[in-house]
């Protein structure tokens, strides 16, 4: 079954695939769950859109900062060995957060994790992509994001039960990232292939941007669009008068659309062109917080909404990742996978600082212009390059 589910025969890199995909699914839960809380007790504690925005944006320049460092870290230390490490030094850093109720040492301590999950995705992406039969690979991809959306929505559903108050969501999510460690180090199969030092440099990064343009305009996109949901929606939705089981219960239904929407996004992508299905997801994402906002007053159709903008524009981090696979391979893919992951923290700094701010002026709705004029933008993009291509 598994080898028909994956189009890999070969048992070792099923259990390596398995593992990668696992781990994604509980550091996807972590993370939802315990994104939503910071940004609440924020709110209680300082009461700013601003700041929280500016939170969000603190752990995307972890991810910025961290992304060239990935393929160093991974030409030194075995692959799954980096992941453990990244893992567990993420487990042990949320308790500090309710020991330490000031914002300062919130600020370092969601940096400091920030880039130990960078590491952890740039090397698990890496990995998935080397496996994978370039036949199937956004399907694969596909899946893989299927298992994080089912992660996000597993963790806004926790959102509902524990509440953003006391200790339960701090305890639920160090338990998920130190678990999500157990199938990296117990399944065994292939390890990443390391790459070599040509492909460990600045200079390989901006050779990744420069041949592959679209795909990280795709990560950037969607690290807007997917921060913004995670760090400053929850407060939109508070503003616009929604309680906390609500609030959980709209970040499941976003998540919930990216389990239902990848695997079929990538099989569609991989039969009519991965660029076409970028240009419609572009799409929904400009269009999206416009029916937002028609929906912010009905719990019930904002559910609905989100789990069909959120799931669609999910779609992008599957794409841009089969994009890196087909023009890049072996330990070339390393680089690659930390340049996507670079724009997608670029992104994930600009969408919630902005967005945040946003809020603030046009209370509440200017968060959705913000989020619309990143699509906006990457939609002239791939425009441009569409006829540019076809004239040339």
């Amino acid at each position: 079954m598994l080898a028909r589910l994956f189009h890999v025969h070969d048992a070792g890199r099923q259990r390596s695939l398995i593992a990668a995909i696992l781990c994604a699914t509980l550091c996807g839960c972590g993370f939802s769950l315990l994104m939503p809380v910071m940004s609440l007790n924020l709110e209680a504690m300082t009461g700013s859109g601003k700041l929280i925005g500016l939170f969000g944006a603190a752990a995307a320049l972890s991810t910025v900062i961290a992304s060239p460092f990935a393929p160093r870290l991974m030409s030194l230390i075995s692959g799954r060995k980096l992941i453990i490490i990244a893992l567990l030094l993420t487990a042990i850093s949320h308790p500090i957060f309710p020991l330490v109720p000031d914002v300062g040492v919130w600020f370092l301590v969601r940096f400091l994790s920030g880039m130990a999950i960078t590491i952890v995705f740039v090397a698990s992406e890496t990995w998935i992509n080397q496996i994978a039969p370039p036949e199937r690979r956004a399907t694969i991809l596909g899946l893989y994001a299927t298992a994080l959306a089912a992660g996000f929505g597993t963790g806004g559903l926790l959102l509902a039960a524990v509440g953003s108050e006391g200790w339960s969501p701090w305890v639920a999510g160090s338990l998920l990232f130190a678990i999500g460690a157990l199938p990296i180090a117990f399944l065994r199969g292939p390890d990443i292939a390391p790459p070599d030092l040509e492909h460990t440099t600045a200079r390989s990064m901006l050779r990744a941007a420069w041949m592959a343009p679209a795909a990280i305009g795709a990560g950037l996109l969607f690290g807007a669009t997917e921060q913004s949901f995670f760090a400053v929606f929850p407060v939109y939705a508070e503003r616009v008068g929604l309680m906390d089981a609500q609030i959980g219960f709209m970040m499941a239904a976003g998540a919930m659309g990216g389990i239902a929407l990848q695997a079929l996004l990538g099989r569609i992508a991989d039969r009519v062109g991965r660029l076409r299905v970028a240009f419609f997801a572009t799409l929904v994402c400009l269009t999206g917080p416009l029916f937002i906002y028609f929906a912010s007053d009905y719990a019930l159709a904002l559910y609905g909404v989100m789990f069909f903008y959120v799931g669609v524009a999910t779609g992008l981090y599957t794409l841009g990742l089969a994009l890196i696979g087909e023009r890049f391979d072996g330990g070339s893919l390393a680089a690659a996978n930390a340049t996507f992951i670079m724009a997608y923290g670029v992104g994930s700094l600009a969408g919630p600082a902005l967005g945040g701010a946003a809020m603030d002026i046009i209370d509440p709705h200017g968060l959705l212009i913000v989020t619309s004029g990143f699509a906006l933008i990457y939609l002239v993009f791939l425009g441009y390059r569409h006829f540019t291509r076809t004239t040339s």
